[in-house]
């Protein structure tokens, strides 16, 4: 095997535990079928394929042809993923390099302050989803299957709509670029110290989940949502 091969295969394990991960979240004992779902391994090679390729190419049709049920539930997994696993592991590097450098390195307290801050925004802005956007849109699949009322699907449509979530879905992974542009523009004085080596390599794999998160959410979740919406207005 030569080099090349090598890294290729070393990069597709790590992408592939990457997608995987979040599914060691999941409770199998849970209820709900959302908590409860077990992803087929079609969906999650097609979301590996969209982790190794540039979006701007990536063919969405290719997620399109799942369920909006399927879609929804690996979404909702990611969330709890990234608030049971991949914050606090961030957040304990914080820790380790604040308890060694924080009376030497000055960046520390920008870097401490913006992530905490980024932290809470994006905390918010997953229980707003899981609040109000996901709950909506299992709605209108309970309302597509017949599990709603007539009365009950037209007073759904005329207190929500997808369109309104669109309008206050701000893209919050861009946000954290400015953390690795901070520990970018320190290396570029000193030699960077392994824990922030670290804690930037966390940073940018957490950026590129998010901004896959985010892509899924936009050119595939909330399409099929309004598809479905538009259905059911039209019945």
């Amino acid at each position: 095997m030569d080099a090349k091969t090598l890294e290729n295969l070393v990069e597709t394990n790590k992408m592939y535990q990457l997608v995987t991960e979040r599914l060691e979240v999941i409770d199998p004992a849970a209820q709900d079928i959302y908590a409860r779902f077990n992803m087929e391994s079609e969906l999650m090679e097609v979301i590996l394929e969209l982790y190794h390729n540039d979006e701007d190419n990536f063919p969405f049709q290719k997620l399109q042809k799942f369920s909006l049920e399927q879609v929804l539930a690996y979404l909702q997994a990611s969330h709890k993923f990234y608030l049971s696993k991949k914050l606090p592991e961030i957040e304990q590097t914080m820790m380790h390099i604040f308890n060694k450098y924080g009376s030497t390195h000055q960046i520390l307290a920008s870097l401490t302050s913006f992530f905490n801050d980024y932290k809470n925004r994006l905390v918010e802005h997953i229980r707003m989803e899981e609040k109000t956007f996901f709950p909506y849109i299992k709605s209108l699949i309970s309302a597509s299957k017949g599990e709603m009322t007539t009365q009950e699907t037209k007073t759904l449509l005329s207190e929500c709509s997808i369109a309104s979530f669109d309008d206050n879905h701000d893209p919050i992974e861009d946000d954290l670029k400015t953390v690795s542009s901070i520990i970018h523009s320190y290396s570029l004085n000193e030699e960077t110290p392994l824990p922030y080596r670290v804690f930037l390599n966390q940073v940018e794999l957490f950026e590129m989940e998010l901004r896959k998160h985010a892509i899924i959410e936009d050119h595939v979740l909330a399409p099929m949502a309004r598809e479905l919406e538009a259905k059911l207005k039209a019945a």
